[in-house]
Formats: structure tokens, C-alpha cells, sequence
């Protein structure tokens, strides 16, 4: 396939002020974005993807643009290059197909309903809104939307609510700033909800919440869950969880088994859901993914890939960390003898397929990503790789490694990479780029008493 064009070459996006009015009913949304950003080049592109772009504003004058649907782009002439301010009206349809904004369906007491949300990764933040949709092009945003709300309904973003007064007026739902981050961690879910909250100990609001076809009882286990794993990542990362609150939501339809969007987790409910007829293995296999998705917070959310070749890493990094999380937090269930014998066999099994792929893979449109990315390798291999160094090292060093990549950034200037953890050097030994096939690109120097980290 063809490479792409990376769009953050012509326009850098500081901010984006998006408001979306939403309809179940028709299927239909449209809405106005603001951008403000850095334009390198007097004409810019923007991602789209099925929009009806009605027009493109700079200082309140009407700008020339194209609508490149073959290419999902939106072209704009500027009058210069420099410090922008975009105003764009759109609207779209609201589809099925679990990618962009789209509906779940559940039935309750006979009655049938359905939820909005969205999943924005890899590319899809494109459906719902113009924008940069590059993980490097990192952003602010400030969300605002109204749906056809019936009476109770309620709706979740990435940071809490703010301007509720307003919202019982008017029916918009305004959502506090979110830090820098990529186009694809957007989110929102809309609808008749229910969840139960709790808070860790350093203040952090975490929130499960389902549709109401589930008890609400069942949404105990994972919040408890929830917040011993951000406790336990801030200990051993020694950071803070780094916004206000973790929320994480059971969708009826979802066609991964959880998205970690910064602040609101979207899951398929067999991954949070939880009954007093769940077994113990299923019930483990909740905690994993609850500690999987929390482990990305940190690692992918507030440090992140450059581009979609480092996928893996991001994977890879959350497969073993959630592992090492509920091995912390639930010792007796010797979790790790799961994840030396559970994955492996699917490994080596594809690893010996003759022309197999490599763990690092190069990327050149974010198409590619579902077909490119075998589990067996990107998960199964490049955890336990990840593994193996964890090990090698020592987990005091490996955990230390982590704390010095995430100091190294902060949510106003985040951390973009393309590989998120550095690599090592033991004397003369060196974990071979050779294992992934591109295992080059260092993050950070240090030195400790055993190793020095090489740049």
C-alpha cells in the first residue's frame, strides 16, 4: 500500500473546540469545529472521512476548500502561513459499523434502546469531526454536545462535566479540557446509564458504569479492581494518574475488547461485567484487562508512538503490565503462571511459520493496522520479549525505567516517540534490534549502578 502523507507536516493543531449535536432517531449528527494551530504552509489538509464540510472560516472570512474523499481529506487555502484559527461547519450520519460515532443496541424489560459512543483508534476520529488524526499531532480539546436526550440520560467524555446549570437550560453536556493528546484517545458515550464510583487514595475519581440491562451490582468487582491497579501504577511508575477521574463504561456493541481513551475506558461487557455466575478465570480475565487498559494511561496515553509502526510497543508493554499489575494486587492467583504458559504456545506456533512477520512492522497507512497486527506476535511475543527484559534487568530497574521515560514529559508538553522505552546496554551487551526488527530509537540516557541507558 501506499505511504500517506502526514498532514502534521502542513499544520501543527494546538486546540480543538468541538461541539456535535447528535440524533439516534435520524442517524445523523452535525457540528462545528474550532482548531487553532500552527500552519506551515499557506495551503493545509485535514482528515475527513464520509463529511459534509458547509464551510471553512479564518477571522470570520469564508476560505477556499476541497473535499478529497478518495484521499479523506479536506484541503483549505489560507491567506498565509502562520498562527490559525479554523472554524469549520460539518455534519454526517451515524453508522454501524463500531467505528466513528455509532449506536449499541440492548433490549430492556422488552423495550429496545441504544447507546452512542465512539471508537476513535486507529484513524476514525476522522468520522466524527475535521482533524489531524495523527497520534504525533497532539492536542487539547474541549467537547460540548447534545444528543436527543430522554429523561435520565446522561453522558461521559474524557474529563468531568462542567457547566451543568447550562446543560439543564440548554441540554448541551460541556466537559472540562482535556491535557494534550492524540485525536484517537477522544471520546463520549451517550445514553441511559447507571454506574457505581469510588476514589483512590490520592483523590482520583474511578466510575464503572453500564447500560441498565445489568444489575448494578455487577459493576463492584471491576471498579475494586480499577482502583487498586491505578494505586498500584502510580506507585510503581511514581507518577500520578494524570487527570481527574477513570471511567470505564460496558458497551453492548464494541468491536475490540477494550479501547483505553483517557479517562473514559470503553470495553465489551464480557470484559467488566461481572455476575455472581462468573467464573474465576473469567473474573481474572477481567482484572487483566482492566489493569491492561489502566497500564496505557501512562504508557500510549500520556507517552506516546509517533506513528502507528510502534503499535506493538504500546501493546506489548500493556500485555506484560497487566500481568505485573494483578500479580501485585491479587498475589494469590499466581497470575504469571497464566502468562508463561497462555500466549507462548500461540507464539512460538506462529513465530516458526516460514516468512512470518516481524514484531516491528513499518506502517504506511493506518488501513493496514488490523491485517499487519497478529496477535500471536504483537501481543504474545512482544510481551514476553518485553518480559525478558523486564527481567533481565531487575524489576526495580525496569520500574525505574519507566518512572524516568514518564518524568521526562508532562501533559503540557507530552512526550511524542517513536520508541517509548529505551533500550539497554549491559557492558558490551545490548538487547538485539534484530529481535524486532527495528528496536533503535532511544528515549532517554541515565545511569544506575548495574547498566547505562544508551541514546
Amino acid at each position: 500500500m501506499q505511504a500517506v502523507e502526514h498532514f502534521i507536516t502542513q499544520f501543527v493543531p494546538e486546540h480543538y473546540d468541538l461541539f456535535l449535536d447528535l440524533s439516534r432517531e435520524t442517524k445523523t449528527f452535525s457540528g462545528k469545529v474550532t482548531i487553532t494551530g500552527q500552519a506551515k504552509t499557506d495551503r493545509i489538509s485535514l482528515h475527513q472521512k464520509d463529511l459534509e464540510i458547509a464551510s471553512v472560516e479564518v477571522a470570520g472570512q469564508a476560505r477556499p476548500f476541497t473535499v478529497d474523499h478518495e484521499n479523506e481529506a479536506l484541503h483549505v487555502e489560507l491567506a498565509e502561513a502562520g498562527q490559525v484559527e479554523l472554524v469549520i461547519a460539518f455534519s454526517g450520519k451515524i453508522t454501524d459499523n463500531m467505528t466513528g460515532i455509532y449506536p449499541s443496541y440492548y433490549t430492556v424489560d422488552g423495550v429496545k434502546k441504544e447507546v452512542l459512543s465512539t471508537q476513535f483508534e486507529s484513524h476514525f476520529a476522522r468520522e466524527a469531526f475535521p482533524c489531524v488524526d495523527e497520534p504525533e499531532a497532539k492536542a487539547t480539546f474541549d467537547l460540548a454536545l447534545r444528543f436527543d436526550q430522554a429523561e435520565g440520560e446522561l453522558a461521559l467524555s474524557n474529563m468531568p462535566e462542567i457547566d451543568v446549570d447550562n446543560r439543564k437550560e440548554t441540554g448541551i453536556w460541556k466537559f472540562a479540557t482535556t491535557p494534550r493528546m492524540s485525536s484517537y484517545l477522544l471520546v463520549f458515550v451517550a445514553g441511559d446509564l447507571q454506574g457505581v464510583t469510588a476514589k483512590t487514595k490520592n483523590g482520583t475519581l474511578v466510575g464503572v458504569y453500564s447500560t441498565k440491562a445489568h444489575p448494578l451490582s455487577n459493576l463492584d468487582f471491576s471498579l475494586d479492581i480499577a482502583v487498586r491497579s491505578i494505586e498500584f501504577y502510580e506507585d510503581y511508575y511514581g507518577v500520578k494518574y494524570p487527570i481527574p477521574q477513570s471511567l470505564h463504561i460496558a458497551l453492548p456493541d464494541f468491536s475490540a475488547g477494550a479501547m483505553e481513551n483517557w479517562g473514559l475506558v470503553t470495553y465489551r461487557e464480557v470484559y467488566l461485567v461481572v455476575d455472581e455466575n462468573s467464573t474465576f478465570a473469567s473474573r481474572q480475565q477481567v482484572a487483566l484487562v482492566v489493569a491492561h487498559e489502566l497500564a496505557h494511561q501512562w504508557f500510549g496515553n500520556l507517552v506516546t508512538m509517533k506513528w502507528w509502526d510502534d503499535l506493538w510497543l504500546n501493546e506489548s508493554f500493556a500485555n506484560m503490565m497487566e500481568y505485573v499489575c494483578v500479580d501485585a494486587i491479587e498475589p494469590t492467583w499466581n497470575i504469571f503462571e497464566d502468562f508463561q504458559t497462555g500466549g507462548v504456545p500461540a507464539a512460538l506456533k506462529r513465530d516458526a511459520t516460514d516468512g512470518v512477520q516481524s514484531v516491528h512492522v513499518e506502517v504506511k497507512h493506518p488501513d493496514e493496522i488490523n491485517t499487519l497486527f497478529d496477535g500471536a506476535i504483537v501481543y504474545a511475543k512482544g510481551s514476553r520479549l518485553m518480559h525478558m527484559l523486564r527481567r533481565w534487568l531487575g524489576d526495580a530497574d525496569f520500574a525505574k525505567a519507566c518512572m524516568l521515560t514518564l518524568k521526562s514529559t508532562s501533559t503540557a508538553t507530552p512526550l511524542v516517540v517513536t520508541f517509548g522505552m529505551p533500550l539497554v546496554r549491559h557492558q558490551d551487551e545490548m538487547l538485539q534490534p534484530s529481535w524486532i526488527l527495528g528496536w533503535n530509537n532511544l528515549a532517554i540516557q541515565f545511569s544506575l549502578s548495574k547498566l547505562k541507558m544508551m541514546s
